[in-house]
């Protein structure tokens, strides 16, 4: 398992920072509001009604450094929707 996600610093929410450029492609970092992101990765999508594997044995058991999903999987189920609503999607 990797070590703990960075935070990135005050005001790079949303940040791309590129380290890398080949012709039109980029390799960088992008900055969110948990941690910074290194570009090439892999994104699975999960769908929050078919947990076939937790977000949480992603992080522990395949590496993974973030994960999607479908807005359109919880706008469409109520009690997800309500969730999202009152509490935000990554809650």
């Amino acid at each position: 398992m990797s070590a703990e996600p960075v935070p990135c610093k005050e005001g790079d929410h949303g940040k791309f920072e590129v380290s890398v450029r080949d012709g039109l492609a980029r390799i960088g970092r992008l900055h969110t509001d948990t941690h910074i992101l290194e570009t090439p990765t892999l994104l699975p999508v999960v769908n929050p009604n078919i947990l076939t594997v937790t977000p949480r044995e992603m992080w522990e058991d395949f590496d993974i450094k973030g994960l999607i999903t479908n807005s359109y999987v919880i706008w469409k189920h109520e009690k997800l929707k309500q969730h999202a609503l009152e509490k935000g999607v990554h809650d």
